[in-house]
């Protein structure tokens, strides 16, 4: 029969073990960053394929529902995204229409540095424009 104080470094060992494995297999991620941001009476969920975003190419999926909760088809969406102006580099603008393909907006993005980018949304329906903004941390 074991005594108690061996039982005790027994359990302290097996815990030291499940925690370092925990540690060396790093932090869990999800497998899309998701954001939901109103734009005027609409509302848009975007999802970026990787958490966090990476420098080099995305893919942004835009869902854009009415204030009913329907599904907005026929609208012309914009993308403008850039970093934040920063001291001695070249400005960092890029402006992308996304696409509609099954009843979701898409377009690509060509992160081209780590770090913190901005992201505005225009949605252009007739006289109307609707924007969101977001930022994200690209790694």
């Amino acid at each position: 029969m074991l005594k108690p104080r061996k039982v005790l470094q027994c359990a302290a060992r097996i815990l030291s073990a499940f925690l370092a494995l925990g540690l060396a297999a790093g932090p869990a991620r999800a497998e899309k960053l998701e954001i939901t941001k109103k734009a005027g009476d609409y509302t848009l969920e975007a999802r970026f394929d990787k958490n966090p975003p990476i420098v080099g190419k995305n893919e942004l999926e835009i869902e854009v529902r009415n204030a009913a909760g329907g599904a907005v088809v026929g609208a012309k969406v914009m993308v403008q995204y850039y970093m934040p102006p920063m001291p001695r580099m070249a400005p960092m603008n890029y402006k992308i229409e996304a696409k509609l393909k099954k009843g979701k907006y898409g377009a690509t993005l060509n992160l081209i540095m780590a770090g913190p980018w901005i992201f505005v949304v225009r949605i252009l329906e007739g006289e109307t424009t609707r924007t969101a903004k977001f930022s994200i941390d690209a790694r």
